[in-house]
């Protein structure tokens, strides 16, 4: 019986393949609204490259990998902090630059399309059509967990190789825009 015990083990083992994987933080609503001195919902305007260098960890990769961004956002509602809604809100950000593919395991960035967009809600079964198709646009909506830089500019809370747990998107978000 030990022999056998002894087998299967080692098969077992020889079956066995190295899985790559990276932790991250998974965080809360709670945490996130602790964190921020800004809690926002905006509408994407525009994005830009920036100069800044990437802060966070690399995870094996090297600092030209990743492209600064500055996004400026229209502030729709304020539900922490102060922040004009007036003004033009810039989030600096990151994404990987050109050159870099997205890698297994990789970064987590926001990214963000100025509105507004159509939609395209159908219903399927098995993968074909069988019911009705509804063509819809919709400005697109963010509530956004941030914190303030000391250049005026925010950032999102979370690390930013994860930035993306610091943005919701928020759907059927078009009444926070008014009509024309």
């Amino acid at each position: 019986m030990t022999l056998r015990n002894a087998s299967v083990f080692l098969i077992l083992l020889c079956l066995v393949s190295a899985a790559d994987g990276r932790a991250f933080r998974l965080w809360s609503y709670e945490e996130l609204l602790k964190a921020s001195d800004l809690v926002v919902i905006i509408e994407p305007i525009s994005t830009e490259d920036a100069k800044d260098i990437y802060p966070g960890e690399v995870y094996g990769q090297t600092l030209t990998d990743f492209q600064g961004l500055n996004t400026t956002f229209r502030i729709h509602a304020i539900l922490k902090g102060s922040a004009s809604t007036d003004k033009p809100l810039i989030v600096l950000h990151f994404s990987y630059s050109r050159d870099v593919r997205t890698l297994p395991n990789g970064a987590r960035f926001a990214y963000f399309v100025p509105g507004p967009l159509e939609f395209k809600k159908q219903i399927l079964k098995d993968q074909k059509e069988v019911g009705g198709i509804t063509v819809f646009q919709e400005t697109p909506a963010w509530l956004a967990f941030l914190k303030k830089r000391d250049d005026g500019r925010y950032e999102p809370v979370t690390d930013p190789y994860d930035a993306v747990d610091s943005f919701r998107e928020l759907h059927q978000s078009s009444f926070f825009v008014p009509s024309k």
